[in-house]
């Protein structure tokens, strides 16, 4: 197990947190780690006699924390590892949550409600923030909490928060939203910390619309997917107007968050749909690889990268030879380049404010052929 001192954590929360890790009497602490996972191996070094729930609905960080916490398979009662779209069911003695400055301040409402939900009465959650300056934090702590403790610092502010009695009154923070596709309404479900939250963002709406490029053009036949991926599905709008378009192809909706997974399940159910698989995965990798016919991206812009080449090596080795990639994006020369070593025929469509990169899988050892 690698070991994290206070001092050694890049991120001022996780700090704040750690340093006060003495404070902490247990024995049942639930960890929530949506920014990271250091702060796992600095809490168990300082705090061997606890026992630990380390929970996240980030997959790739599932992955990490089972790996840098190998032991528990030995020693199981000392640590859990849970990816989930929910806290789990049951009574902690304390919560810690670190946030960040910039956080979507929903999805920290819905975790800190969730948190006083499953505290003991007389439980505590300790919750930090980068913000020297907060106000907000220490405001929704205060809302829920009878008792809250603030502890400045020159980086960042921490809060302990201690819980007397359940909430009379729970705030729902899942949405429901309709938007047309084609000639009826299709619907979704969405919550906090999922991409297209109550909307389609303009880039899924590009995506949905270039569907429309595999129907019969200049004399090009039309391309019929029967097997189609959509990588990054969210809250499963495009996963749901692919399967509007094509209702007798197979669709497998691939995401990182347990909680995107969650809603794009939900998706299908509303629209009454059963040709909708889901996958939770970080890896990029596709089941039955070389056989899939169309692969549809969404990828962020915040990992310089990093997504966008896993959605690409996804579709180099999950496509069957003909097989189709769309990818929205507005950073095109990246975009651009790298498609062209992986692809063929890669061209640019203009739709709304944004690019999608269409492009055409060439033959691969295993690929399948489909006339």
């Amino acid at each position: 197990m690698s070991v994290e001192s206070p001092r050694t954590l890049k991120l001022v929360s996780d700090r704040l947190l750690a340093e006060l890790s003495a404070e902490l009497r247990g024995p049942n602490v639930l960890v929530l780690l949506m920014h990271g996972t250091t702060l796992a191996s600095a809490l168990r070094e300082s705090r061997p006699d606890l026992k630990f729930t380390f929970f996240t609905t980030e997959h790739f960080f599932y992955r990490t924390l089972q790996a840098f916490h190998a032991d528990m398979i030995v020693t199981p009662d000392a640590v859990s590892i849970i990816c989930a779209a929910d806290l789990p069911e049951q009574e902690f003695d304390e919560v810690i949550f670190p946030t960040l400055s910039g956080d979507s301040s929903e999805l920290a409402q819905d975790l800190i409600q969730a948190a006083h939900q499953r505290l003991r009465s007389g439980g505590r959650l300790f919750a930090s923030t980068n913000n020297p300056k907060d106000r907000w934090v220490q405001n929704q702590l205060k809302a829920l909490f009878s008792k809250v403790d603030v502890l400045k610092s020159k980086q960042g502010t921490a809060c302990i928060a201690t819980k007397s009695k359940p909430l009379k009154k729970e705030k729902g923070f899942r949405a429901r939203f309709a938007f047309r596709q084609g000639a009826r309404l299709a619907f979704v479900e969405s919550r906090p910390g999922v991409f297209c939250h109550r909307r389609v963002d303009g880039g899924g709406r590009a995506l949905i619309r270039s569907l429309a490029l595999l129907q019969e053009t200049n004399g090009e036949p039309e391309f019929k997917p029967e097997r189609i991926v959509e990588m990054g599905c969210g809250s499963g709008a495009v996963s749901v107007a692919a399967a509007i378009e094509y209702p007798d192809a197979r669709i497998l909706a691939v995401d990182s968050d347990a909680r995107a997974v969650e809603c794009t399940q939900r998706s299908a159910a509303l629209n009454e749909i059963t040709s909708i698989q889901t996958i939770l995965s970080s890896d990029g990798v596709l089941p039955e690889p070389g056989t899939w016919d169309l692969l549809l991206g969404n990828p962020p812009y915040y990992s310089d990268y990093r997504i966008s080449e896993l959605f690409l090596q996804a579709a180099r080795t999950g496509l069957r030879e003909g097989g189709r990639i769309h990818i929205v994006t507005k950073l095109l020369e990246w975009h651009q380049a790298r498609m062209e070593q992986l692809f063929a025929d890669v061209t640019q469509h203009v739709i709304s404010e944004y690019t999608v990169f269409t492009a055409v899988a060439r033959n691969r050892p295993g690929s399948k052929t489909r006339r």
